[in-house]
């Protein structure tokens, strides 16, 4: 019995090991993280356009509970994008080469331009994988979380992105080499987590999604 008991508790003790040890977030070495990279970076280049909806949960610091927002994302290489929120309000934020806006349920542009063209720079940026291996606007950490997830850590590094964030968590489905998580940590102790769904990559998408008022 005596010998049963000891069996057991050495079984015990190597599957608990295993468990802390497959949850554990391991990071890439050097080779792993330049091969990582290079990967990355070319299937990005293979993407034409992509859509998918999303789930954006913020937690302030200064409201109790969670503000949830959904809506779709539409992206055509290199540089048009379509964030659109559908709930709880209507709202989208258009970028079109070079021009930026954030437009109401109405059309009208609404918000601070700086602030809205460098959030959908910073969309593009992580979507076509442009400035994130290249340390220009971001010093970064990989991590291998699962069989089929790497997750990136980015420190800010240009004095305009530190004054907003603290770090930004992406997610990466290394089957596809696109993000399925971000996690904003703001310098404020606020948190936004965006979780995307039904991806669909390189497939047609209407140019009007695109187009941009000038109300």
């Amino acid at each position: 019995m005596k010998i049963n008991i000891k069996l057991s508790v050495v079984i015990v003790a190597m599957l608990s090991a295993a468990v802390v040890s497959a949850q554990k977030p391991r990071k890439l070495t050097d080779t792993q993280r330049r091969q990582f990279e290079k990967e990355f970076i070319a299937k990005s280049k293979e993407i034409a356009s992509l859509q998918c909806g999303f789930t954006q949960t913020k937690n302030s610091v200064l409201v109790a509970g969670s503000a949830v927002s959904k809506g779709n994302m539409y992206y055509s290489s290199p540089s048009m994008l379509a964030w659109e929120y559908v709930a709880p309000t209507k709202s989208v934020l258009v970028v079109n080469g070079k021009q930026t806006r954030l437009l109401d349920n109405n059309g009208k542009s609404v918000g601070n331009s700086q602030a809205i063209k460098q959030l959908g720079s910073l969309i593009i940026n992580m979507i076509n994988g442009s400035n994130i291996a290249d340390g220009k606007m971001f010093s970064s950490e990989i991590f291998d979380i699962s069989l089929e997830t790497v997750q990136i850590e980015l420190y800010p590094v240009g004095k305009r992105l530190k004054s907003y964030y603290r770090q930004i968590n992406i997610k990466i489905d290394t089957k596809r080499m696109v993000a399925i998580e971000i996690v904003m940590h703001e310098n404020s102790g606020d948190c936004t987590t965006i979780v995307f769904d039904k991806i669909e990559l390189n497939q047609k998408i209407d140019d009007t999604k695109f187009k941009i008022t000038n109300r």
